[in-house]
């Protein structure tokens, strides 16, 4: 359906970092952008404002949604009891085939990082979450996940979209493989343990690395009004 691939077309560019928190979203580009009216852009556009990409109100600009700090981690925190009780129902839920696709991931995810390939990577760790999602086996719970992961997914894209930043893939690339060695173990605990500390950990990166970018923002905005005051 024409919504739903609009919506799902909005989405891949805030996903993948071409639009960023805060950034204006213009019905006419985007209509343009995906041959269409404006009116469906602007439903497509109501959707994700639901899903929580998106902020709408009345006779302001669209944006796509930007999260306090505070708003962030909270959301992380959500996504780390959520995932972790995925990856808790995956370590006892998982068939053989999911198992097996599993170690298929974590082996390509294994040679992205011998050959220092964030793109390829990028895509494996989505592939990795949507999995144990899958492998919770509760539909309730997977949709919940992913709709908080689509909420944090602009600011996880950080790592991989901030000009001067080089992702340091194999940091949760470790952290995946404690969460897989629980999954295969059939250890609940401990893949729920590994998956809530890799989500800490990856919010702690990530904030910090907004915060690097929200100061060098200010100092870039502090030297051309020091230069406009030269001039």
């Amino acid at each position: 359906m024409l919504g739903e691939r609009l919506k799902n077309g909005i989405a891949d560019l805030i996903l993948a970092g071409s639009l960023r928190p805060g950034d204006r979203l213009d019905e006419q580009e985007l209509a343009e952008r995906f041959g269409v009216s404006r009116t469906p852009v602007r439903e497509a556009l109501h959707q994700l404002a639901v899903a929580g990409l998106v902020e709408m109100r009345p006779r302001r600009p669209t944006l796509v949604r930007r999260l306090s700090n505070a708003d962030l981690a909270d959301s992380f925190e959500a996504l780390g009891e959520i995932e972790g009780l995925c990856a808790r129902y995956a370590a006892e839920r998982m068939t053989h085939a999911e198992r097996l696709q599993l170690r298929e991931i974590m082996q390509r995810a294994a040679a992205a990082v011998a050959g220092d390939d964030a793109a390829t990577y990028r895509e494996l760790d989505a592939e990795f979450h949507s999995l144990i999602h899958a492998g919770a086996h509760n539909v309730s719970l997977r949709r919940i996940a992913e709709q908080v992961r689509m909420q944090t997914a602009p600011y996880s894209s950080a790592p991989y979209t901030m000009q001067g930043y080089t992702p340091q893939i194999s940091v949760p690339h470790g952290q995946h493989e404690a969460v897989v060695a629980a999954v295969l173990d059939r250890d609940p605990a401990r893949a729920q343990a590994a998956m809530i500390d890799h989500i800490s950990l990856s919010s702690i990166t990530i904030q910090g690395i907004l915060n690097d970018r929200a100061a060098g923002d200010l100092a870039g905005a502090a030297a051309v009004r020091v230069g406009a005051g030269k001039q």
